[in-house]
């Protein structure tokens, strides 16, 4: 079989997307299919991760341009950098599979083109609740093109032939708005890359670590943490780690709260485990007010529970069900003021941080991305099987 992939992340870079297939694609080629994987030249100068180097792969990189942080602005690259995929997709050649990865949007447009020219079978990796975000971000703004561009969304994901969903929430959604064909296989990681490397819990200060570590961007709300942050001055640590669009806004935010908040630049490696060394407890957050977060699992979760790090959910819906189900931590309720007293009962009772491996269990049966390579590549198979 002869799949083409469009990603707007892979190896070398560092993201979920590239995570997740780079262990896809490894499932594929040691499986003997053959892979072409299009996608920007790398912006990190990091040495790449080895991939299965061999005739089965090979990566097409086309000039992108450098990241933007503004939603529009992030829009604009997007578009931008597809239309500059096409003549790598041509290059590829006859192919049996397309599959376009969202939420980079106009890879889906791309990838749909690809299909026909390259009379290949569409498949679309489906990671965010689109269309349903594009208005509830707000992202065009009050704009009448809204509900244009949700409509053309719409109609592309209904014209895939398989459509892939990370969440059984983002599956039923997408069933309920007409699209055909529609399998969930969720995010994960590879469990073995984990073994051994279970951050121990710090037993050593009567002040609770506090982390996050992940993407400062509108979805995560995390203002709810510098308020906690604020209310409980000299009873807990906050150390908040990454980048993204609001940064910079949460950093001026505590400083108007006088909340001691540490702000870090984003790590990688050997130094993201030294961050969830120094935590109790790491916070998963997405903000309160978004519908389809509901049906939003952040990918940081299944790190997390591979690592059996004490969880304090601030989501609600799927990733909610996680955390309770692999026994990793609490749910709290999406406010200040709950999160205060949840903390404040942690550094009170310390032994509720102890963990028993639940979550390790629970990820290896549930969401390691060697084995949803394998249930993927099964439904790719299918598709061929069955013809055009």
């Amino acid at each position: 079989m002869r799949i083409l992939l469009l990603t707007h992340s892979f190896t070398p870079e560092i993201s979920p997307p590239q995570r997740r297939w780079r262990a896809f694609v490894d499932a594929f080629a040691e499986a003997g299919h053959r892979v072409s994987v299009v996608t920007p030249r790398p912006q990190s100068q990091a040495p790449a991760e080895a991939i299965q180097q061999s005739r089965n792969v090979r990566v097409l990189r086309y000039p992108a341009l450098f990241p933007a942080t503004r939603p529009l602005f992030k829009a604009l690259k997007h578009g931008i950098d597809s239309l500059v995929s096409i003549p790598s997709c041509l290059w590829a050649g006859r192919q049996d599979v397309v599959i376009a990865t969202v939420p980079a949007l106009p890879t889906l447009l791309i990838g749909f083109v690809a299909s026909k020219l390259l009379r290949a079978h569409f498949v679309v990796d489906l990671r965010d609740a689109w269309p349903n975000l594009l208005h509830e971000s707000k992202v065009l703004g009050s704009s009448r093109l809204e509900p244009v561009v949700s409509r053309f969304i719409l109609s592309l994901l209904k014209r895939a032939r398989l459509v892939v969903t990370v969440t059984q929430g983002l599956a039923a959604v997408a069933r309920s708005q007409g699209v055909k064909n529609v399998i969930t296989l969720p995010n994960g990681v590879e469990f073995g890359r984990y073994e051994g490397l279970q951050a121990p819990r710090r037993e050593d200060s009567l002040v609770l670590n506090v982390l996050y570590l992940g993407n400062l961007g509108r979805s995560q709300g995390l203002e709810v943490a510098i308020d906690a942050a604020a209310a409980l001055p000299g009873t807990i640590r906050l150390r908040m780690v990454g980048g993204g669009s609001e940064a910079e806004a949460l950093q001026e935010y505590a400083a108007h709260r006088g909340a001691a908040v540490e702000f870090h630049q984003p790590v990688r490696g050997i130094d993201v485990l030294k961050m969830y060394q120094w935590a109790d407890t790491c916070l998963v957050s997405l903000r309160p007010d978004w519908p389809s977060f509901d049906y939003t699992i952040p990918s940081k979760l299944y790190e997390l529970l591979a690592l059996d790090k004490h969880v304090t959910g601030l989501v609600r819906g799927e990733a909610a069900h996680i955390i309770e189900q692999a026994q990793a931590g609490a749910v709290v309720a999406q406010s200040a003021e709950a999160l205060v007293s949840h903390l404040r009962s942690l550094g009170a009772n310390r032994g509720s941080l102890l963990r028993t491996g639940s979550a390790r269990i629970w990820v290896k049966n549930n969401a390691d991305l060697g084995s949803l390579g394998m249930k993927y590549l099964a439904e790719l198979e299918k598709l061929t099987e069955n013809g055009r």
